[in-house]
């Protein structure tokens, strides 16, 4: 690895001079002013400018980085003694508000982040045999990062927005959040062994959680304030640390899958605060847990036999039933007819063809 806390030598200075003219050159000079304002374009906190991140030579497709793309994320963007150490080398100046993102890489439940030299997504996907294309083992920081990130207010609002890449920008930019996730989770993912969300939170669903579009269901009476039945939900509300103090962005949690708050999918689960934290984010727990006829009046039995949510519900959305319902087949099976469906009707009413637990449903009413 090249020693950067060496002083600039004039071949290396020419170097960076060059590199900065190209940058310029391929994003204009807006651009240029718009990097200048953001942090990695700001010389006060890396004095290296490009030189921070970037070296004088490297192998082939490196990007000219010390240690990989992710390595050189996490001088900054590691641990403490990371940080201490690219302070002392003159690589940044100050590490007060840097959060530890290598932490949440550690966690249970985590995007899987390799150490790539170059990010996943900008490589042609490999084939496998029959065309199908293959499941990408890792990912890149850069992959929903914007390395040489750019606000549209630095250069007037005339930013081309295809550059945002910055979970937690996006939500309120120019492209919302939900875009950044397809990119892995959108048509397609289900080919490439992931899940395919997009088709889940699809409004042209009979219910979805209103990610893309706002709700079908004109009566949810458990939602807390401030959400309503207008309201629209992010990808990152639901996923993310379970710590409330870490790094904005689905990196890590101790929940699976990358879940903010414990979500149990497990059947003959004692309900309880914690077993269904998420959902009780946005949901009253009372409410659901109530037999009141504005809702569904058998939560509370369900909950009592010790069924999960995920029993019944899909979490993203169902492309078949209204309120979310998606059995869960490994816990949920036909009943005695061989019927295995649920009909809704007016006043949150509807009727059930199943068995589950033992008990056989044959157009059970409520």
């Amino acid at each position: 690895m090249p020693d950067l806390s060496r002083p600039l030598g004039p071949r290396r200075t020419l170097f960076l001079a060059l590199l900065a003219a190209a940058l310029l050159a391929w994003g204009g000079a807006a651009q240029a002013g718009a990097f200048a304002q953001a942090a990695h374009g700001n010389a006060t906190l890396l004095p290296r400018a490009c030189g921070s991140c970037h070296v004088g030579h490297g192998p082939p497709r490196s990007l000219m980085l010390p240690s990989g793309a992710d390595g050189t994320c996490l001088q900054c963007h590691g641990d403490a003694a990371a940080r201490d150490a690219a302070r002392a080398k003159g690589l940044l100046t100050q590490t007060e508000g840097l959060g530890n993102v290598g932490a949440e890489f550690l966690k249970i439940s985590h995007h899987p982040l390799g150490n790539s030299t170059q990010s996943l997504l900008r490589i042609p996907v490999q084939r496998v045999a029959g065309g199908a294309p293959a499941a990408l083992s890792t990912v890149a920081c850069v992959d929903c990062h914007d390395e040489h990130y750019q606000t549209k207010a630095a250069n007037g609002g005339q930013l081309d927005v295809t550059k945002i890449r910055q979970i937690g920008n996006s939500r309120h930019g120019d492209r919302p959040e939900y875009e950044l996730c397809y990119k892995c989770h959108g048509t397609g993912a289900a080919s490439a062994g992931r899940v395919d969300i997009q088709r889940l939170v699809n409004p042209g669903n009979a219910s979805y959680h209103p990610v893309q579009a706002i709700g079908k269901n004109p009566s949810t009476p458990s939602l807390i304030q401030p959400y309503t039945t207008q309201s629209y939900t992010a990808c990152t509300d639901c996923h993310g640390s379970d710590q409330a103090n870490a790094p904005r962005g689905p990196h890590g949690s101790l929940f699976r899958p990358i879940l903010k708050a414990n979500y149990s999918t497990q059947d003959g689960q004692a309900e309880s605060l914690n077993q269904y934290a998420l959902c009780y984010r946005c949901h009253n727990r009372a409410t659901v847990n109530s037999e009141s006829q504005s809702s569904f009046r058998y939560h509370k039995k369900h909950l009592e036999k010790r069924a999960s949510c995920r029993a019944c519900h899909n979490s993203h959305g169902s492309e078949q039933y209204a309120h979310l319902i998606d059995f869960d087949t490994t816990i949920v099976t036909p009943n005695s007819n061989n019927q295995l469906n649920y009909q809704s009707s007016a006043g949150n009413h509807g009727s059930c063809n199943l068995r589950c637990h033992g008990k056989n449903h044959v157009n059970l009413g409520y």
